[in-house]
């Protein structure tokens, strides 16, 4: 099970955090991380107050309009990530009880993986997660190296000495960082804060996607070891004792969807308010015309951000889904030799199968392909207002 959250405990790691605990990790080795984690968030939270404080000057003197609107695309980006953060922290010992839980139901033998299906499940997510990673990768380290591969270009290769130092991200300090060692601190400060907030994005919702996949393929599992079951031939105790064992199987895969929800509720909402909130900025800025440079990244902004939504609603779609075929298959195998008492049980289970899992943000949204809809829709709305707002 370990290679489903593999790429999510990367990620962890890069940030010094560990989502969940590990059995057998060094004491020393978690001190090591303990102390990579707090620099790495004292610093992300140092550069985004520094953003912070240059859009409300850029705002209040009237200033800068439009750098304070590109800006706000990545403030909403990085207080994403620090609630991602601090959020999947508070929840790690419910993390690590779904972890254990999860290894519990995973199949050990290599038999029961191909019962399974397990290598079709990881593969899939495996390419889902690379193609969503690697996106990601892209864009924050185009906005990261832009000005160094331009002062590259421009100094060394072609021989201009007039390049004005810029850094990634708009920031205030109280001081001149355009001189020679504040300016290379700040650049590299920036570097590793766009980085340390994507690795506490990236592994929050690999790590909730990986989950999901799991709870899936044991839906599927499940739902097609009923349709597969004959009633009646064998004996009523032996039938009762098998919808008994389906019984529990279901309650057990209910419960990890409620667990998996109390967990990324908030981080869910937090991902489809700050996608809206970045599709609208990111749109106004492409509307308004600008470099081209600016634009290209601006088009990869807002290309990652619609990626998340489709990636984290289709996983949700696949656990309704998955859920409300367990229902289904009740109806669909195979009961009518089989016992009274046994035929009056599956009225309850279809029952409990209609009200579907799925994943929900917080009590006020329930995800699925159609909140992509809905979700363009709140974005166009913000983006009206913004235009109207910077036409007047």
């Amino acid at each position: 099970m370990e290679r489903f959250l593999r790429y999510a405990n990367i990620f962890y790691l890069s940030i010094g955090m560990e989502a969940y605990e590990h059995q057998g990790r060094r004491k020393m080795k978690e001190l090591i991380l303990r102390c990579i984690f707090i620099a790495l968030i004292l610093n992300l939270n140092a550069v985004l107050l520094s953003e912070l404080i240059y859009v409300f000057l850029a705002i209040g003197n009237g200033t800068n309009f439009l750098e304070a609107t590109m800006n706000l695309s990545f403030i909403g980006f990085v207080i994403v990530g620090d609630l991602k953060v601090w959020h999947i922290w508070r929840k790690r010992d419910q993390l690590t009880n779904v972890v254990r839980e999860m290894e519990k139901l995973h199949p050990k033998e290599e038999h029961h993986q191909k019962a399974y299906d397990v290598e079709s499940h990881l593969s899939g997510y495996s390419r889902y997660s690379k193609f969503y990673f690697g996106m990601h990768l892209v864009l924050i380290w185009t906005y990261n190296l832009y000005w160094a591969v331009y002062y590259l270009v421009c100094d060394f290769w072609l021989g201009i000495r007039h390049f004005v130092r810029m850094l990634p991200y708009f920031c205030w300090v109280p001081w001149d960082w355009s001189t020679n060692s504040s300016y290379y601190l700040m650049y590299v400060s920036q570097n590793m804060a766009g980085q340390t907030c994507l690795s506490g994005q990236l592994a929050a919702d690999l790590m909730m996607c990986a989950l999901v996949n799991l709870l899936v393929m044991h839906f599927i599992r499940l739902g097609r070891g009923i349709e597969e079951h004959v009633a009646g031939l064998l004996s009523p105790q032996q039938d009762l004792e098998f919808l008994q064992a389906a019984v529990v199987y279901h309650q057990r895969l209910l419960q990890l969807c409620h667990n998996i929800n109390e967990i990324f509720g908030v981080s869910l909402l937090c991902n489809f308010g700050s996608s809206a909130f970045i599709i609208c900025f990111v749109g106004f800025q492409l509307t308004i015309g600008g470099r081209i440079d600016n634009l290209v990244m601006l088009m990869l902004f807002l290309f990652c951000a619609l990626v998340q939504v489709f990636m984290i609603t289709t996983y949700a779609q696949r656990l309704l889904d998955a859920s409300e075929h367990i229902g289904e298959a009740v109806y669909n195998h195979d009961w009518f030799q089989a016992d009274l008492r046994y035929r009056k049980m599956l009225i309850f289970m279809v029952r409990r199968s209609q009200q579907a899992s799925r994943l929900k943000a917080t009590i006020f949204l329930k995800v699925s392909l159609v909140t992509v809809a809905d979700l363009l829709q709140l974005s166009y709305k913000f983006f009206a207002l913004l235009r109207t707002m910077y036409m007047k």
